[in-house]
């Protein structure tokens, strides 16, 4: 072996060394801080939440983070503080909801909230869009990265966490404790609509077509098997594995607006239809019922309660969780024919056209 060659391996060695000793250093970093909170509380004692990062944030919540009642699913349920679900449903309350939430992200967080060992009730939405990527996609129009590995529980799979610059970056800007733009500290309500988000008629139908309501959103229809089908291999085999938890799926109040939506595009029938195929499962998994806030008259018909025709105010989502939490508005084979044909006779007997109008005062 020449000189030469044993320098260069020499440095080779060297250099090998000297990145495991660096990267053993980033990943020592990222974990004493854990900005995500993946393995233990952020080490400052005052986390920083980011609400583009929901994602990364909820997973972190959902692992360490002391509670009984777990609020997941989409932005429907996301604008209510933990201490009100803790006054109303008596027990401490984490909200793991993330905005545009997929069916298959929304399983992912509630195997997370099962395997926590505190957890005794999960509330979680239900929304027809959240199918829309199918049985692992994220929802049409949602560009977010939804991290896996953070909802994994395989050993190496919180490299990308450990070592990634990110992580780095976010666990510096939580050591330096300074809020940005879009962030906030109040780990009691880390999702709260930010104050742009106005609840009154007026707002709730800037920009709808009552003629063509879905151009606004562009929302894809949907059939009953792929609904059914997206489900069943997303959610059935988590709430298989539960154990002594209560599991309530909410299907919350969308506006009127939405139904004449849905009956511009014909998709009433197959949304009735996958909820009675829904509340026939439970038979089959007792684990879990269906609350229905869609055919609340005094609500949906009410569109000084939204802030566009689909998210309502913070007193609907408390109203939601003391629902679940205590046994009302329940779904079931005894009420489906008359409560689903109250919401289609509320559909029959208005005109979007005029709601829109009255909204807006004309």
């Amino acid at each position: 072996m020449t000189r030469t060659t044993s320098r260069w391996i020499a440095w080779c060695r060297m250099f090998l060394a000297e990145t495991l000793v660096l990267l053993a250093c980033t990943a020592v970093f990222t974990f004493s801080v854990d900005p995500y909170q993946i393995y233990h509380p952020v080490s400052t004692g005052r986390p920083i939440f980011d609400t583009r990062l929901q994602r990364f944030y909820d997973a972190g919540l959902a692992r360490t983070s002391n509670y009984d009642v777990a609020l997941l699913g989409t932005s429907m349920l996301e604008n209510i503080p933990n201490s009100a679900v803790r006054r109303i449903c008596g027990g401490a309350a984490v909200n793991l909801c993330i905005s545009g939430a997929s069916i298959h992200e929304e399983a992912a967080m509630l195997a997370l909230a099962l395997k926590h060992r505190g957890t005794k009730t999960v509330i979680a939405t239900l929304d027809f869009n959240s199918f829309s990527g199918g049985v692992q996609g994220q929802v049409i129009g949602v560009r977010d990265v939804f991290p896996e590995y953070l909802y994994s529980d395989h050993l190496f799979d919180k490299g990308p966490y450990l070592l990634s610059w990110d992580t780095v970056r976010t666990a510096i800007h939580a050591l330096n404790g300074e809020p940005e733009e879009e962030e906030t500290t109040d780990a009691d309500w880390p999702w709260k609509f930010p104050p742009a988000m106005r609840f009154n008629a007026r707002n709730a139908v800037k920009g709808v077509d009552p003629a063509d309501i879905n151009k606004q959103y562009g929302f894809i229809n949907l059939r009953l098997a792929d609904l059914q089908r997206i489900f069943a291999e997303n959610i059935f085999p988590v709430v298989g594995s539960a154990s002594g938890v209560r599991i309530h799926f909410v299907f919350p109040p969308y506006s009127i607006l939405v139904w004449h939506d849905y009956e511009q595009r014909g998709q009433i029938p197959v949304y009735f239809a996958f909820k009675k195929w829904l509340i026939a499962q439970t038979r089959r998994y007792p684990q879990f019922d269906v609350i229905d806030f869609q055919d609340r008259a005094d609500i949906i018909t009410n569109m000084s309660l939204y802030a566009d025709i689909y998210h309502s105010s913070e007193p609907i989502d408390k109203e939601m969780v003391d629902a679940a939490c205590h046994g009302q508005q329940v779904l079931d084979e005894g009420n489906f024919e008359s409560r689903t044909q109250g919401l289609l006779r509320l559909v029959e007997t208005t005109d979007p056209a005029q709601i829109v109008r009255a909204a807006r005062g004309d």
